[in-house]
């Protein structure tokens, strides 16, 4: 691991930023297809605009600042009017002006002379509409509606069939020159729930999960609120999206974070950019009730050999120390702009580790309830990614050091992985051949292993394929097989999505889960599993 951090230093220490590069705001990147036409100049892009073009990629990149702080705040007025734009390292002869030669002879204009008409200028009635009208100019507003349905082709005895769930996301964006403020509200509600019967699964919910402002100086930004962030580069499973605690009561097989209350601090640098967050709390997670097929505890314990007890979810989290005991996040991350594009980032934590384990407790009136436990670490980790020629190399890995608990040993986990595409393979459609591996090991004997945290991705080799159709629709196929090297278990799934008349997204998804005959695995406890699920979103 050692050896592995220093290797990726050195390279991004010679990667780093020279006297013929500056920084950029990049909008946009698509992927370059022979005989196919694209007009820069009806997309009406800034005039600090450039289309330029690599081996096998297009972007749109705007500007060429010698200062970061510079770019950050050309990013903050694009981001107004284009969504998700980053700061890269770009060449500075891909901004010079190309020099046009103008004739020696001399040309004659005739200036044309108009008559001047005198206007009366109603200057407190202009500043006053402007006044009015500023507020709203600087609020923008974007969300989905979706409709999601599910059967259950397999699915343990007692469990539901079907399900149908309407959820909404809401969210706004007020920015004042520096100064940035966000919200985003997300809704569900499960049919079941509608019901009033004993088939409620408790996944109805109002969840305000970001809410926070942010002011930034000319090298540095502070927020304090409520937020979401994003680690990794992995397509299946992200080790290292760490900040954001899971929301239990979605569906597994995609991620769906829970805000979480921090303050942090960002410094801009001249080569990339060193956060420091500290989250402020540690939350209670709900669970959904035991009719939902993704409930993983069974409805009742053995106790004694003859005796079985209801078993039931208590949401209290218990917490080694108090769970106002803030967890501390140092950041460093890059990126170069070199004929290898590398993208590293670094991350020390001290304070609540991202896993759990559950124990039970035995209530005087009969009835056993499991709780979640949290405990201190030490953790390391990193995220980088690396692009040669047509293939992206992913790594993700974390070292964790137990600071107060006895019963968890320190571990590694650690995820590689390769995307390979190959372009046009049939008329302008691209093939995404891709491969991962993810190792979890425990490096104490005689304490809770990965069996008995619900550790899946432990010793797991991920075949896939993705086909981008790139007909201007977003169309995309995703499929492949997760192989269990060490329970003999397999995951097979295939995802279709495709977006409708601008507003409106198709997603089709089909999973297949064949568990361990012989361990005790979190698939084995859910059992045998095949669904198709089907989700149409409207966007506006």
């Amino acid at each position: 691991m050692r050896v592995l951090l220093l290797l990726l230093l050195s390279i991004s220490i010679t990667y780093a930023k020279s006297n013929d590069t500056c920084y950029s705001v990049q909008l946009t990147s698509f992927k370059f297809k022979k005989n196919s036409t694209y007009d820069f100049a009806k997309q009406n892009y800034p005039e600090s605009c450039r289309l330029i073009s690599f081996s096998n990629i297009n972007s749109i990149r705007c500007g060429c600042y010698e200062k970061y702080s510079d770019a950050r705040k050309a990013l903050k007025k694009l981001s107004k009017h284009y969504p998700n734009p980053l700061i890269v390292n770009t060449y500075k002869y891909r901004f010079k002006k190309k020099t046009v030669k103008i004739a020696k002879k001399p040309v004659k204009i005739t200036p044309k002379i108009e008559t001047v008409q005198k206007k009366t200028l109603h200057v407190n009635k202009e500043v006053k509409e402007k006044e009015e009208s500023g507020f709203l100019d600087n609020v923008t507003y974007q969300g989905n509606i979706d409709m999601t349905l599910q059967s259950y082709m397999k699915a343990p005895a007692g469990k539901e069939k079907q399900n149908a769930l309407l959820s909404a996301n809401l969210e706004t964006k007020y920015i004042q020159e520096n100064f940035t403020a966000f919200a985003k509200v997300r809704l569900q509600q499960d049919y079941y729930d509608l019901q009033g019967t004993a088939k409620h699964t408790k996944r109805s919910s109002v969840r305000l999960d970001e809410l926070y402002g942010s002011y930034d100086f000319d090298d540095d930004t502070i927020l304090f609120g409520k937020n979401i962030l994003f680690w990794g580069a992995l397509e299946v499973r992200n080790l290292v999206n760490v900040f954001n605690p899971d929301e239990l009561r979605s569906d597994p097989f995609y991620t769906d974070k829970l805000g979480v209350i921090n303050f942090a601090y960002t410094h801009y640098t001249e080569s990339g950019e060193l956060s420091a967050i500290i989250k402020l709390y540690e939350q209670d997670r709900n669970m959904p009730a035991y009719p939902y097929v993704y409930y993983y505890f069974s409805a009742t314990v053995r106790v004694s050999p003859n005796v079985n007890l209801p078993l039931l979810y208590d949401d209290t989290l218990k917490t080694k120390a108090s769970r106002y005991r803030p967890s501390i996040y140092l950041k460093y991350s890059d990126s170069t702009d070199t004929e290898y594009a590398l993208d590293y980032a670094f991350i020390f934590e001290n304070g609540y580790d991202s896993q759990r384990y559950y124990t039970k407790t035995l209530q005087i009136n009969n009835i056993v309830t499991t709780q979640e436990n949290a405990y201190l670490v030490n953790k390391f980790m990193t995220y980088d990614t690396l692009v040669i020629g047509a293939t992206l190399y992913k790594l993700e890995a974390a070292y964790t050091d137990i600071i107060d608990d006895a019963l968890i040993s320190d571990y590694i986990h650690i995820g590689l992985g390769a995307e390979h595409t190959l372009t046009q393979v049939y008329k302008e459609a691209d093939l995404g051949l891709l491969v991962e591996y993810y190792r979890y090991i425990t490096l104490q004997n005689g304490k809770k292993d990965d069996l008995d945290l619900f550790e899946l991705f432990q010793n797991d080799l991920f075949l896939g394929l993705r086909y981008s159709f790139n007909q201007g629709n977003d169309a995309s196929i995703v499929g492949g097989g997760i192989f269990d090297l060490d329970y003999n278990e397999q995951v097979y799934y295939m995802e279709y999505q495709t977006r409708l008349m601008d507003t409106f997204k198709l997603n089709f998804d089909y999973r297949y889960i064949s568990p361990s005959k012989n361990y005790n695995t979190a698939f084995k406890l859910m059992g045998a599993h095949e669904r198709i699920s089907l989700k149409l979103g409207y966007y506006f």
